[in-house]
């Protein structure tokens, strides 16, 4: 079966890569052709009316371009100053550890977990019936060894929560009852 070879202009190869990408539309890539050749035909005819037809191609579509009676006012993005923000973070250097440029940015979370828990221990308080005895506040520094003993329970696996905190010598692990008791 022979190929006839088709030149297309501008237009055209919009047209066939909207009714290609619009799934939606029901228009086969073969009925664009079909229309194409059409076109093709009435403007060798020359009939000069036709020519802003054969850009819409009938169905309402419109070639690529400036949209008309559509508000294309485009506003420019005026942002921050571009670059790293030394005020932010004076102690971060190329020399700097891990875990001070990670503290960067879990900073303000240790700061909210602790203020959290501290409230939601004062409702607790609040909510018992008698009097009761009042812990002290956490701290941030209480907040982050619980993380860090959380953390290092996905290492060690143990077969229960109290096993973190054995002295059996075959179980022991030093660490969590070293670090918190």
């Amino acid at each position: 079966m022979a190929t006839k070879k088709v030149n297309l202009d501008e237009e055209a190869i919009t047209e066939i890569l909207v009714a290609d990408s619009d799934s939606e539309s029901g228009v086969e890539v073969s009925d664009v052709e079909e229309e194409e050749e059409e076109e093709e035909e009435e403007l060798q005819q020359g009939s000069a009316q036709d020519k802003p037809q054969a850009a819409t191609s009938g169905r309402g579509l419109s070639p690529w371009g400036s949209p008309q009676g559509r508000n294309t006012n485009v506003h420019s993005f005026v942002g921050p100053a571009k670059g790293v923000k030394k005020s932010k973070a004076p102690h971060i250097n190329k020399d700097s550890s891990l875990l001070s440029v990670l503290m960067l940015f879990f900073t303000d979370i240790f700061h909210l977990l602790v203020e959290q828990t501290n409230l939601y221990y004062e409702q607790f308080l609040d909510r018992q019936a008698g009097p009761s005895r009042r812990l002290p506040d956490i701290t941030l520094s209480d907040m982050m060894t619980f993380i860090a003993l959380a953390l290092q329970m996905g290492h060690v696996l143990k077969d229960s929560l109290h096993d973190y905190w054995s002295r059996l010598r075959q179980t022991r692990t030093p660490f969590f009852w070293e670090t918190m008791t």
